[in-house]
Parts: structure tokens; C-alpha cells; sequence
């Protein structure tokens, strides 16, 4: 698979498709909205609020016919950069739906937005958050490993230095809001008179206003570029895991702080082994007669080759255990098991003494079958083999 950067949209936030209707995106905001609310996560409360509120501009966004269509056509400059018609955050035309989802969990949603019903200091943007696709071995998964990424997103303009402003100027301090970046609205809902604070339209709440913007970035402090850096990609991680790297997304084109660039590893599949979680299966030929007295033969392994007992009167699909032998636990780093699959070869051409043994050894057996074992999905006992 290749690697590429791209921004994270609104349906990716939310996991649905661009065709999605309003009641799939409704259910998703409903499943996410429930497991990142601060109240449920309160010991990683800053987090879970800041990935609620997210998740809340994009229903927000998507459940609205006008700014769903614009940002369809623009992407989020369409709908914060809109003029009168765009967005503002706290907009909430459906917050009913949004009190709803909330009602069992104690607490307004409002709380978290308005500062328990007064307040909502939505400042400068951040940032929008970056995606880079990686993929990875198997024995990669296995040992862990640290990857160089190059990248081509937005990054600081080298002559203005993110000022914004032409060389030799400074950006003025905005009227509107004398330098504060925010200005308060009074706002009327179904649940009273709320009276908010909120980033200043004129100078997207930086407080300042860029009168003569530098030519290179035209005013936005960033221009395309490439950067490198190093992501470690740790021992026994799982086919699309994503790891967060904070602050390495897109700079703000406000002020406001940037975003995360967010890896996601695709574990290739390996020709010797599948995987399930840490548990990984393998297959093994061996002879009739070593079926049958048993014996011991080399296995390999994730990390190398290993003796293996086959006891004896062993069935063709027979899953032996390696304990120990699969890949490690990314959080506690103990190792699960390999499940070796026995197969029993059986020769298509044989000489006439040969033939003449088997003969003589299958008299020995006669002709009643044996009692059916159990199958090979019943011997390993896991989900996928």
C-alpha cells in the first residue's frame, strides 16, 4: 500500500461515508459522542473533550443541508470562511438532537461549550489534523521499529516567519475588539438567554488584522512544504492502529494552535503466518510415518527456528501449540501463542516395494473406520482460523 498525507474531513471524524444519510450520520455521533464525553472519561478529561467537541463541529456541519453542500464543494473554508453564511462554532441549529443524546448522561451539553451555561471562549482555529498511511512487515510488527517520514503538508512561511504580515509591517490591532479576539453575543434558546464570548469575526479572534499581508503566504503564515520526522512504531502493533503525533498536523491560518498528524500502520500479510491479536498460526508437512510414531521436527518461527514434538498417532489437521511463540502484547509486551497446523503428506508416486508394504500394513488395520475426530476449527478454539 503507499504512503500519503491527506486532512482528516468531517466523515472521517464521524466514520461514515460521503453518501451517508442523515440518520447514519446521527447514529455515529450518537456512538462516538457517548464514548468521548468528558463525564464518562474523567481521567483523560482534556482529551476526551477536546476529540467531543470534534465530533460535535462535524454533526454539526453534516446535519445541516446549506453547510454540509459547502463544505462538500469547499472543504472547511467553505464553511468558516463563508461570510455572514458560514459557520460558528456553538451554532448548534441542532442541538436538541445533541441535549437528547446527553440526557442520561447528567449535565448540559451546554456546560461544556458555554462554561456551565454563561460562557464559550472558542478562540483562533486550530489547525486542521493530517493522515499519513504506512505500511509495515510482520516481523516489523513484531520487533517494533522507528520510521522516518517525509511529509508535504503546510508548514510555517520561512519569510514571514507565521507573522502574516509583508517585511516591515505589523500586523494592527483589531477594533472591533480593541485586541481581545473575542467579543460577547447574547444568544436565545429553547433552554434560556445565554450570553457567550466568542472569537471576533473580523480578526478570527488573534485580536490583530493583517493590512498588508506577506506575498509569499498571501496572509495565511504557511506555505507548502516538506518536512521529516521520526515515529516509533512499538512492539506488537495491530493492523490499523493509528498513532498521534500532536502539533504535527497543519499550522492555523488564526493563530490558534496546529494540528496532529495521525499515523495509521497497515500490517502487511505475512506468507508463513496469520495473525489474530497476539496469537499467530502456521502450517507444518510431515510424513505418514512420522504421523503416526511420532517424532520431532524444526519449526519456524516469528523469530527464528525452533524444535517442535509431534506425538504420535498425530491427525492430519491436528493444531499443535508453540506457548510463547506469537507476537507480544502491545500494552504489557507478554507474548501470545503460534498454533502449528499439522499436515500429513501423502505421496502420489510410489515404487512397488513400497506399495507392497502398504498393503500389507493396511490388512493390519481392516476395513472399520475410526471414531471422526474433531475438526480443525474446533482444535484451535480462536476466531478467524
Amino acid at each position: 500500500m503507499g504512503e500519503h498525507v491527506s486532512e482528516q474531513d468531517y466523515y472521517d471524524i464521524l466514520g461514515v461515508s460521503r453518501d451517508a444519510s442523515e440518520d447514519e450520520i446521527r447514529k455515529a455521533y450518537r456512538k462516538l459522542a457517548r464514548k468521548y464525553h468528558p463525564d464518562v472519561n474523567p481521567d483523560n478529561k482534556e482529551e476526551s473533550e477536546e476529540k467531543f467537541k470534534e465530533i460535535s463541529e462535524a454533526y454539526e456541519v453534516l446535519m445541516d443541508k446549506e453547510k454540509r453542500a459547502r463544505y462538500d464543494q469547499y472543504g472547511k473554508e467553505g464553511v468558516f470562511n463563508g461570510g455572514a453564511g458560514g459557520f460558528q462554532w456553538s451554532d448548534f441549529t441542532h442541538y436538541q438532537d445533541i441535549e437528547d443524546i446527553f440526557g442520561d448522561l447528567g449535565g448540559s451539553i451546554f456546560d461544556m461549550f458555554f462554561g456551565g451555561g454563561r460562557r464559550s471562549r472558542r478562540g483562533p482555529q486550530r489547525g486542521s489534523d493530517l493522515r499519513y498511511d504506512i505500511s509495515i512487515t510482520l516481523r516489523d510488527a513484531f520487533e517494533g521499529m522507528e520510521k522516518t517520514l517525509t511529509l508535504e503538508k503546510m508548514v510555517e512561511c520561512p519569510e514571514c516567519g507565521g507573522t502574516r504580515s509583508a517585511s516591515g509591517s505589523e500586523p494592527e490591532t483589531c477594533s472591533k475588539c480593541n485586541g481581545r479576539g473575542q467579543v460577547q453575543a447574547v444568544r436565545n434558546t429553547p433552554f434560556g438567554q445565554f450570553a457567550t464570548v466568542m472569537a471576533c469575526d473580523a480578526c478570527h479572534g488573534t485580536g490583530r488584522i493583517v493590512n498588508d499581508p506577506c506575498s509569499r503566504c498571501r496572509g495565511t503564515g504557511s506555505v507548502r512544504g516538506k518536512k521529516s520526522l521520526k515515529v516509533r512504531i512499538p512492539s506488537g502493533i495491530e493492523n490499523g492502529s493509528h498513532i498521534r503525533l500532536a502539533g504535527e498536523g497543519n499550522p492555523s491560518t488564526t493563530g490558534g494552535p496546529p494540528g496532529d498528524l495521525y499515523v495509521v500502520v497497515h500490517v502487511e500479510q505475512d506468507k508463513r503466518f496469520a495473525r489474530e491479536g497476539t496469537e499467530l498460526l502456521s502450517e507444518e508437512t510431515i510424513t505418514f510415518p512420522q504421523a503416526a510414531l511420532g517424532d520431532e521436527i524444526t519449526v519456524e518461527t516469528i523469530d527464528g527456528r525452533v524444535k517442535m514434538t509431534v506425538p504420535k498417532g498425530t491427525q492430519h489437521g491436528k493444531i499443535l501449540r508453540l506457548k510463547g511463540r506469537g507476537m507480544p502484547d502491545m500494552r504489557t509486551g507478554r507474548r501470545g501463542d503460534q498454533h502449528v497446523r499439522v499436515l500429513i503428506d501423502v505421496p502420489t508416486e510410489l515404487t512397488d516395494d513400497q506399495k507392497e508394504l502398504i498393503r500389507k500394513l493396511a490388512k493390519t488395520f481392516g476395513n472399520a473406520p475410526k471414531e471422526k475426530k474433531k475438526g480443525f476449527f474446533e482444535n484451535l478454539g480462536i476466531g478467524i482460523f
